[in-house]
This record gives structure tokens, C-alpha cells and sequence, in this order.
């Protein structure tokens, strides 16, 4: 009896105070969720964590001693509530804006008001579910304080609270109420980025990954923050501060990130730490980073600066500095606008290949991997043993030898390189392991997403044919073809080699898929130069037109869907200018009836004025023309036309006089062309040949003589740097020749140079001179018969592919005899400007200097040409 006497005791008196109505009894056995470093009663602390890491789960609450009597208790009701948070009230706006008339009030004036008991509302909606989801004790069940205790752990594992406590009432019956008090977390209603002129809300959006609908994550909140700043780093913007609107968020759920960008940091110089074997002049011509000056903001991008990260690392192995570590550092000044840009580099040694050896797939090396031998296959490397060991050379040599599979069908051939270095040297052995594959025939060629156009435009330009090896090669080289059409957008051009058929799994069947674009242009825009002055330019181009492709309606018509889809090119273009007008309309159909034959038209009238004459022509030109194989091109063109000299000066020269009045020419002609270039507005390697006769007065006119005419370019690159530009070597040779003599053609057939054709001399000035009208006394240049130039030209890059700069020597005679007599020279240098969005052609800017002048030749020191389309 005497045991058991508290524990007596200790239930009357909660009964009696139950009947007396004292509140319920209650203790907190869990309070909010624990933040790093911070512990909660009943609840073991938290491990310090960074700000960027999540709190460890909180642990169950320990047992209270003072409760152990309500364990077994049984358990009437389970609420669910959470507590109503009072508005703040508003501080009392006074009355009057006079400062003295308003009396601050005195603390002692204003009693000491009781803190306000807590209220509470029913938890409900889903988030009440979801609690009442995760509680084990059950209505009706005894009282466990080890089960609450997991039913708490449980309700904090959901993190959609955060303040979770619970407490107990004990009923005048012995039973008792289990009561969660739960302070939803707040959920998200909306994502807005403020203070954002950088970036836009849409890209800051996507980066933050903030969800609405879901509830406050504090870790996600502080996550987004970081990675906004981040978003700005890679932009130059090192000192941006991103935070998140706390009024905002607890009053209306709305994630507000408040950014403060700062000041694009503006790179005011750029030095490398450990580059011992370059100079610093020439690694800064590698990058994309740059000091400001004058005309660069030197604007700091971290995106940039990996990149140039990448581009130094490839600029060392392409050396031989196998072992070379770069790394950028970007050190703010105190102001935070301006930063020095530092590339750490350890550069390592210089490696040698000292053996070079190719594998079939076998792990021994052998005579060679099925259909080449050792030797063949050696002979496509480009990189031999005792050379540097440079990874742009291993790259082509595998590309070379990929590109020789891929000719023979085998489109799935791998080249995998096996470096071993020698210990203790700066040498390398390689092993090439050649995964041939299967050899695949091509199957049906299938063209899909041309709507307008008609299959065999594309199909004539699809260089892998059915029943063909399936090369790798041509299919790239069909690509090309189908993009330079300009007829369909370049990005959406795509062939692809299906999977083996199943009844020949050595068939493969190709894919090529394009998408329609705009065809039709309407150019408006002006160009200068020191030739031919300032012209305006007006043109309208359907480079996909179909003659024969009526309109049925007037909406086929004006919706562009009439005279569409055949591949040909018609134009029409006004250009008046100060010195020269042209005024032409044309059409080109590049194959007729599908063939390798082209035919063209055009109209014309164009009218030039001279110093001391001028000149018009009008007439009509027609052509038809053969490809040969993908580089050779022959046409014939017949051209009809009128020539008439009007506002001649007196002191023009007499053949300029014998010609004066209206003159019919017809010519006949046959002209064959290669072109090997790789970019015809800005070649690097090729060739051009120009061939050409042409047989004046073949069919009527007032004139006969033969013209015959030789152009030979050549472009090989001398060096290439790690954005792909290079330095590039030009050799221009010409020749042109007319029979009969200066007797037979009129001065408006003949040849002339200068301007931009013989730098440092005047336009049209290198030309024999003839014998002024009015006096008999030499006068201005008449042309000759007889030309040959020859011109070397070395062109590289200055700044990004924006600016290239020239040096050149022009050289060359124009007479009325075969030979070198009058050979005049003249070097120089220039400027080369690319603004694709204007113009593919460069804007040119060149400085010429005569070494070698003829009689009364005349120099120009600058001739320039700017296209610039509106």
C-alpha cells in the first residue's frame, strides 16, 4: 500500500483539477524545425551545417519523466490546429507635420499591457490529411509517449510545417485529447525577380527552379539566390547580391529575389603567370578576352573565360606540352569596376612522338585492319614519328584515315588513340586501334519537309546514291550542298543513315529532312567605294522560283505560294549611283529538266561615267552552261548589245572620238571555270581557274576581234590559331589578250587597270595613253590589248573574325603588245572588315604605294569598297 500511495495521490489531484476546470495540462515536444546549430526541447541539437546544406532530420523527442503518469491513458480525440496569427497594428500617424507641436509619448504614460493569449483555428484542406497521414496513435488507443514522439519525427519529415508542438488534455474522465499544434509552412504564389536588367525574369525563372504551389524551402530559396549570382558572374557582374523579399514572402507567399547587379567588371589588362616558352602577345591573340580600349569596352565574362581556358590548353597540346595546366583568376579592384585577369599557366615539357604504330582491333599491331595496310594508312597520317606531339595533328591524321573508311561504306568506323608516355622521357609511343565495323551499301534515298519544293532540286544535290558504298564523307558533303542552296533553313538540314534494313543488314536507308523557309528578299541599301563612287542598290530575289508554277488564285499568289519551289533564281535590280547605274532583270535555272545543264537570261542597261566621256549600254545576255563533276563548270554565253558615248570632253583622246556614235556588239563566247575554295566570300585554302574566249562580231555588229582571257587565285593557310582563323597566302595571276590589234576594238572593249584591280595607281590610269582631240598632245588613258598581273597577298587576323589586315604587292603591264615593257609595282597593306549581318562580301581598305610607275600613270594611296545593305 505504501508504494502505491503517490502514485495515488497523483490521480486525484489531477482529477480534482480536471473537475475544478483547470486548463488542460500540456508540455511542447517539439517546437519548429531545428536550424543548423540550434536545439528545440525534447529534441537532440542539430549539427552545424553550411548555408547551403540541409539540416539533419530532427530526433524523436526524449521521454518526459513528469508525463510517464498519462502512459496507457486512452487516447478520446486527436486535434489537429494551428495557431492564428494577429495582424500588427499600425503605429498612429500624427495629425500634424509640425515637429514641435507633435509630443513624442513617454513610457511611463502608457501602462504595461498583459501579452495576449494565444489562439488557434482547425488545421485544414490537405495539409490536414497529410498530418493526420503520418500519426501512428490512434483515437480510442492508449496513450504512448514513445509513439507521439515518432509522430512527431513523422510530421517533420514532411517539412511542410514550420513550427510543430503538441500537448495533452486530460478529461474528467481519465482519458485524455492529444492535441498537434502545426504552423503551416508558407506556400509559394508567385516567382518575380526585381532589380533585373541584365537578365531576363524568364532565364531567371528557369535557373532558380522555385516551384509554385509548393511550400516554402529555405534551402531551395538560398540555392536560387546563389545561383542568380552565379547567372551574373558569368556575365562579368562579380559584385551582384541576390536576397529574397522576407515581408513579401510571409504577408502574400510571393518568392521575391532582390537583386542588386553592381557594375559589369571591365578588364584593364591581362597577364599570364608561368607562360615561359610564348609571349604574352601572341597567347592574347588566342583568346576571346580583351583589355578595353578605345574601341572594346574589355568586357569580363566568365563563360569567356573557360572558353579561353579551353583554347590556351589546346594551344600548349597542340605544341607538344602534354602535361600543361591553365587556370584564370580575376582579381576585382577596390571600386569594383575594373579587374586584371590573370591565366596561370604550368607549362610542363615538350613531348616527341617516338613511335607510331596501327592495330586492327586485335591488341598486336599488324600489316593493317582489313582493307588498308600499315603503310597505306601511314601515308594519310599527318603526324610522323620524331615530329611534336601535337593533338591537332593526331586529330587530322584520324580524321584522314576515318574519312578513308568512310569512302568504302564503312560509316561506323572508330579510330581510338593508345598514348603510352616513356618514363623518364618527353616522349610518347602511340597506338592506333582501328574498330572498322561493317562496310553498308546505300539503300532509298528519302527526302521529307519540303512542302514547296520539288524532291529533285534536293535529290540532284544528295551526293550518296542508292546501290553506292554508304560514305560517311558525301553525306557531309551533301549537307553542305543543301544549306548553300539558301532555299531552306541551314539549322534543320539533316541527313541520316537509317538502321540496317532486316532482310539486308548491309543496306542502309538515308534521311534527309529539311524545313521551308522565306526565299524571297527585297534588298534596299547603298554601297561606296573609290571606283565607282556612291550607289544606291534596290533589288528584289526569289532564289526559289518556278516559272511554270502559276497561280490558281490570287490568295496562292499573295500568300507566296505561286512560282515556288523549282530552284531557280530570279531577280530584279535597280542601282542608281553617282558614277555608275544599273538597271538589269534576270533568271537562272541551275539544271534544266533536272539535268547538269543550267540556262540563264537577262536585260539590261547600264551607263557609266568617265572623266572625260560617257558611256551607256544596253542589251540582252543569254547562256547555257554544264557542270562537270563537283568543280568544273563550262558555259556558253552569247551577249547582244548597244553602246552609245555621250558628254565627251575636248580634251578626250581621238579614240574616244572615233567611237562616239551608237555601236551594236554581238559576241559568242565559251568559258570554263574550277573553284576549290572553301568559302567563296572568305577563302582559306582552293583554288579558282577562269578560262575564257570570246569571238566578238560572231554573229553581226560593227566590230570583230577574238578576246581571249586566263585568272588563276590560289589560298593556302601558313598558320591557323585555336578559333579556327587563319593566315592565309593568295597568289592572283591574270592574263587577257584581244587579237586585231587597237585598230580593231573600240576603247570601250578594252583592257584598263587600278583602282581596286592595281592598287596605288588611279582608276583606269594603267593603260597606254592616247592623243588628246583638241591639241594633239598625250592625253588621258585609252586601254590595251594586251595585260598580265600578278599579285601575292598575305592576309590575317587582328580582332575575333570581325577584323583581318593585308599586305600586299600588286604588279603587272597593260599594252598594245605582248610582253613586260611598262611593268609597273606597287605594295601595300589594308584592312578587311566582316559584318555578315550586312554583307558576306568584306568591306575592303587598302593603302597602296607605286615602287614603279609608267608614263603618266596617276597614284591613289587609298581604295576602298563598303556595301552596306539597309
Amino acid at each position: 500500500m505504501t508504494a502505491r500511495r503517490p502514485a495515488a495521490w497523483l490521480f486525484l489531484a489531477a482529477g480534482f483539477l480536471a473537475a475544478a476546470g483547470t486548463p488542460a495540462l500540456g508540455w511542447q515536444a517539439g517546437a519548429a524545425v531545428p536550424r543548423p546549430g540550434e536545439s528545440q526541447p525534447n529534441e537532440q541539437p542539430a549539427a552545424a551545417k553550411g548555408p547551403n546544406e540541409r539540416p539533419e532530420e530532427a530526433l524523436p523527442a526524449a521521454p518526459i519523466p513528469e508525463l510517464a503518469i498519462y502512459e496507457g491513458r486512452p487516447v478520446r480525440a486527436i486535434i489537429l490546429r494551428q495557431p492564428v496569427i494577429a495582424a500588427k497594428p499600425k503605429k498612429p500617424e500624427p495629425t500634424t507635420t509640425d515637429p514641435e507641436l507633435v509630443q513624442p509619448a513617454k513610457k511611463e504614460d502608457a501602462p504595461p499591457q498583459p501579452p495576449a493569449a494565444p489562439t488557434f483555428k482547425p488545421l485544414t484542406g490537405a495539409v490536414s490529411q497529410l498530418a493526420m497521414n503520418q500519426i501512428r496513435t490512434a483515437e480510442g488507443g492508449p496513450y504512448s509517449q514513445r509513439v507521439v514522439s515518432e509522430d512527431m519525427t513523422r510530421l517533420n519529415r514532411l517539412g511542410r510545417f514550420k513550427g510543430i508542438e503538441n500537448s495533452v488534455e486530460l478529461l474528467s474522465d481519465g482519458s485524455v485529447n492529444l492535441i498537434f499544434t502545426l504552423t503551416p509552412q508558407a506556400v509559394v504564389a508567385d516567382v518575380q525577380p526585381a532589380g533585373n536588367t541584365v537578365i531576363s525574369d524568364e532565364d531567371i525563372r528557369d535557373r532558380v527552379e522555385v516551384l509554385i504551389g509548393s511550400p516554402v524551402d529555405r534551402f531551395a530559396l538560398d540555392r536560387g539566390c546563389r545561383r542568380i549570382e552565379e547567372m551574373y558572374r558569368e556575365k562579368g557582374y562579380y559584385l551582384a547580391k541576390v536576397s529574397v523579399d522576407e515581408q513579401q514572402l510571409d504577408e502574400t507567399g510571393t518568392v521575391v529575389f532582390v537583386i542588386s547587379e553592381g557594375q559589369q567588371l571591365k578588364v584593364t589588362r591581362i597577364a599570364f603567370d608561368g607562360a615561359k616558352d610564348f609571349a604574352p602577345g601572341l597567347l592574347k591573340n588566342e583568346i576571346q578576352t580583351t583589355e578595353a580600349w578605345l574601341l572594346n569596352r574589355g568586357k569580363l565574362d566568365d563563360q569567356m573565360l573557360e572558353d579561353d581556358v579551353a583554347t590556351l590548353t589546346r594551344f600548349y597540346k597542340d605544341r607538344g606540352y602534354l602535361e600543361v595546366r591553365v587556370a584564370s583568376r580575376v582579381t576585382p579592384s577596390p571600386d569594383g569596376k575594373e579587374a586584371i585577369v590573370t591565366f596561370v599557366v604550368e607549362e610542363g615539357g615538350v613531348y616527341t612522338l617516338r613511335s607510331l604504330k596501327i592495330d586492327p582491333g586485335t591488341g598486336e599491331a599488324s600489316d593493317g585492319p582489313g582493307r588498308f595496310t600499315e603503310q597505306q594508312l601511314m601515308a594519310l597520317t599527318t603526324i610522323k614519328p620524331g615530329d611534336i606531339y601535337s593533338d591537332l595533328e593526331l586529330n587530322k591524321s584520324i580524321e584522314a584515315v576515318e574519312a578513308a573508311y568512310g569512302a568504302l561504306g564503312y560509316t561506323d568506323v572508330k579510330v581510338e588513340k593508345r598514348e603510352l608516355r616513356v618514363p623518364d622521357t618527353t616522349q610518347v609511343d602511340l597506338l592506333l586501334q582501328i574498330r572498322e565495323g561493317r562496310a553498308f551499301r546505300t539503300g532509298l534515298v528519302e527526302i521529307q519537309g519540303n512542302d514547296l519544293t520539288r524532291g529533285s532540286v534536293i535529290r540532284r544535290h544528295v551526293q550518296v546514291k542508292p546501290e553506292r558504298p554508304l560514305d560517311a564523307s558525301a553525306i557531309k558533303d551533301s549537307k553542305q550542298r543543301i544549306e548553300e542552296l539558301n532555299i531552306f533553313a541551314p539549322a534543320k538540314v539533316k541527313i541520316t543513315p537509317q538502321p540496317p534494313r532486316e532482310d539486308e543488314p548491309d543496306v542502309r536507308d538515308v534521311l534527309v529532312e529539311v524545313e521551308e523557309t522565306n526565299t524571297g528578299s527585297f534588298e534596299f541599301g547603298a554601297a561606296v567605294s573609290s571606283d565607282a563612287g556612291l550607289f544606291g542598290r534596290f533589288g528584289i530575289t526569289q532564289r526559289n522560283f518556278d516559272l511554270y508554277d502559276t497561280p490558281d488564285s490570287w490568295s496562292e499568289f499573295w500568300t507566296g505560294r505561286a512560282f515556288r519551289g523549282s530552284g531557280q533564281t530570279f531577280s530584279i535590280l535597280l542601282s542608281p549611283g553617282t558614277r555608275y547605274q544599273n538597271y538589269g532583270v534576270s533568271l537562272l535555272e541551275p539544271s534544266v529538266f533536272d539535268s547538269d545543264y543550267s540556262a540563264s537570261a537577262s536585260l539590261y542597261l547600264n551607263t557609266s561615267d568617265y572623266d572625260e566621256y560617257n558611256e551607256q549600254r544596253y542589251g540582252a545576255k543569254f547562256a547555257v552552261g554544264r557542270r562537270f563533276g563537283k568543280r568544273w563548270n563550262v558555259t556558253a554565253p552569247l551577249r547582244i548589245e548597244g553602246v552609245k558615248l555621250n558628254d565627251l570632253e575636248p580634251e578626250a583622246p581621238r579614240d574616244v572620238f572615233k567611237v562616239k556614235d551608237q555601236k551594236f556588239i554581238t559576241g559568242l563566247g565559251l568559258n570554263a571555270t574550277r573553284q576549290t575554295l572553301d568559302d567563296i566570300y572568305r577563302p582559306t585554302e582552293g583554288s579558282t581557274v577562269n578560262l575564257g574566249i570570246e569571238q566578238v562580231g560572231a554573229a553581226g555588229g560593227d566590230f570583230t576581234f577574238t578576246a581571249v582571257r586566263a585568272e588563276h587565285k590560289i589560298f593556302f593557310p601558313v598558320a591557323e590559331d585555336y578559333l579556327g582563323r587563319r593566315t592565309v597566302v593568295s597568289l592572283t595571276t591574270r592574263a587577257n589578250y584581244l587579237t586585231g590589234g587597237e585598230d580593231s576594238v573600240p576603247v570601250y572593249e578594252r583592257i584598263f587597270l587600278g583602282g581596286q584591280s592595281f592598287r596605288g595607281f588611279k582608276f583606269r590610269s594603267v593603260s597606254p595613253k592616247g592623243i588628246r582631240n583638241d591639241n594633239g598632245e598625250r592625253g588621258g588613258p585609252v586601254g590595251g590589248t594586251w595585260m598580265v598581273f600578278f599579285s601575292p597577298q598575305l592576309q590575317f587576323p587582328i580582332y575575333e573574325r570581325l577584323l583581318d589586315g593585308v599586305v600586299f604587292v600588286d604588279s603587272g603591264t597593260v599594252t598594245n603588245k605582248i610582253g613586260i615593257s611598262d611593268y609597273r609595282v606597287s605594295a601595300g597593306f589594308g584592312f578587311r572588315i566582316y559584318i555578315r549581318q550586312l554583307t558576306p562580301a568584306p568591306l575592303a581598305f587598302d593603302f597602296g604605294i607605286p615602287l614603279k610607275k609608267g608614263p603618266g600613270d596617276e597614284k591613289r594611296l587609298f581604295n576602298f569598297s563598303v556595301d552596306v545593305p539597309f
